[in-house]
């Protein structure tokens, strides 16, 4: 200490009295030599210190109104699988890529089939969020804030916002291009509009010969024609309402449709903005409810779109592909079961979609519950065998560079128990 220093420090002594400690440390703690006040600062500006690994980036693609994950990584090899599907299962010989583990990869996504042959793209099906519920709404919000109802979360921010703040104590960018909670609260982002391009078509309807012919049939016998034309009536307000609720699952996302030709130029801006650790945009088009199909059909051109738009989101990034990771997902997956109108409902477990550059690829990861009545979730959903913050958890530390004790921040009362290894 300097004399100046000493001198002040015995004089606070003598004004104390030398029997009096507690008064002692207050002296201390007034001249400034305490040093709490001062580690604390020190603990502050280490928190707000940047972590993020510069040029490391993941882009959220989120896939709005929940994708058929039975379809997406379709489990061929589950016996219960076509019966459970009898009009919407996909075949062994359909033309879909051998994934492994007795899973078969939509044909319609052929464009990703090579990402996965080359090890960069890993598939995780029964993959979701617990405890959310079936409405595109509530599920939706849950995964903005990364928690299920009731749990953690809480306050005006988003996964994505909180995890842009962890990473760069203030100074993140991010690219979006879909208005959404998820990154509220980030310092900063930057809107890429996608303009105008192809709108998302409806779903398909029920063909109406039938009912004509039966209608016909019934004809001058009234009570059966009575009874044949309530529950006409009763059936198509039912699908009415579905279509109705697909429309609103897609609102203030991309359509799938627009999605390849959007995708590209996305990923050109990604790489020139090498300030940016996190992008995200929303695809719409997967809440369906009536006239999935199978190998082809309304949800197979959903899912050729998507492999494209994914395809061309890699060709933009070109050279920065081999430090990005691109994971798509959307907030619950469909029943198990095939619903009346040739379609599917919302249910809990669905898929996940790993790509990039760094992704331990060309494998399915994770547990697969499996299809008979005793696993699903409720007695009619595939179960939620991964929690998708585990592997969003595992990408923020091993290849952001997040501290792993700062996960907290990101997902309040969330605690990863260890997900699949899907980092190289």
């Amino acid at each position: 200490m300097r004399r100046r220093e000493v001198l002040g420090f015995l004089a606070a002594l003598g004004l104390a009295g030398l029997t009096d400690p507690g008064a002692v440390l207050a002296a201390r703690a007034k001249k400034g030599g305490s040093g709490d006040k001062a580690a604390a600062r020190e603990k502050d500006k280490a928190k707000d210190k940047p972590s993020w690994r510069e040029g490391r980036q993941l882009v959220v693609v989120f896939l709005q109104g929940g994708p058929d994950g039975l379809s997406v990584a379709a489990p061929t090899g589950d016996p219960l699988y076509r019966a459970l599907r009898p009009t919407t299962a996909l075949a062994p010989d359909c033309g879909g890529t051998d994934l492994g583990r007795g899973f078969l990869l939509h044909p319609a996504l052929a464009a990703l089939a090579p990402f996965y042959a080359q090890k960069k793209l890993a598939v995780l099906p029964a993959c979701g969020m617990a405890g959310v519920a079936a409405q595109h709404g509530p599920a939706q919000a849950n995964f903005a804030r990364g928690a299920p109802p009731g749990k953690g979360g809480k306050g005006d921010k988003g996964w994505l916002g909180r995890l842009a703040l962890a990473l760069g104590g203030g100074t993140s960018q991010m690219l979006v291009a879909s208005q959404s909670e998820i990154y509220s609260g980030a310092p900063h982002y930057n809107m890429i509009a996608p303009g105008r391009g192809p709108s998302l078509p409806g779903l398909p309807v029920e063909d109406q010969a039938l009912y004509e012919a039966v209608s016909r049939l019934y004809a001058g016998k009234e009570a059966l024609a009575k009874t044949f034309a309530k529950g006409r009536e009763d059936r198509q307000d039912a699908l009415a309402k579905v279509l109705a609720e697909s429309v609103k699952a897609s609102a203030g996302a991309i359509p799938a449709p627009a999605f390849p030709e959007f995708a590209e130029r996305f990923g050109r801006d990604l790489a020139k903005r090498r300030d940016a650790a996190l992008a995200f945009l929303a695809v719409g088009g997967f809440d369906t409810h009536s006239g999935q199909g199978g190998a082809k059909g309304y949800l197979a051109d959903r899912l050729h779109e998507t492999a494209q738009g994914l395809s061309h989101l890699a060709a933009g990034l070109g050279k920065a592909f081999d430090e990005t990771v691109i994971i798509a997902l959307g907030e619950f997956g469909r029943g198990a079961r095939e619903n009346r109108f040739g379609g599917t409902d919302n249910g809990q477990g669905g898929v996940m979609l790993v790509l990039g550059g760094p992704v331990a690829g060309g494998q399915v990861l994770g547990e697969w519950p499996g299809l008979a009545a005793h696993r699903l979730a409720g007695g009619r959903d595939v179960a939620v065998a991964t929690d998708w913050r585990e592997v969003v958890a595992q990408i923020a530390v091993r290849h952001l560079g997040l501290p792993e004790k700062r996960l907290t921040d990101v997902f309040p009362g969330f605690t990863p128990t260890g997900a699949p290894a899907v980092m190289g």
